[in-house]
């Protein structure tokens, strides 16, 4: 493989879509894991 086909697959837009696809999913489980240790907090303080 040269260099400049390497180059276009790597400047090519679906590059650019899993990026983004990645960035929406691992943002996507950042918010689940807050939100479930905001509802184990919130548990916590329920039961103690």
């Amino acid at each position: 493989m040269e260099l400049s086909s390497l180059w276009s697959v790597l400047g090519s837009a679906s590059i650019d879509d899993a990026l983004v696809w990645g960035v929406a999913i691992l943002s996507a489980l950042v918010a689940l894991v807050a939100l479930v240790n905001a509802l184990d907090m919130f548990l916590d303080a329920e039961a103690g």
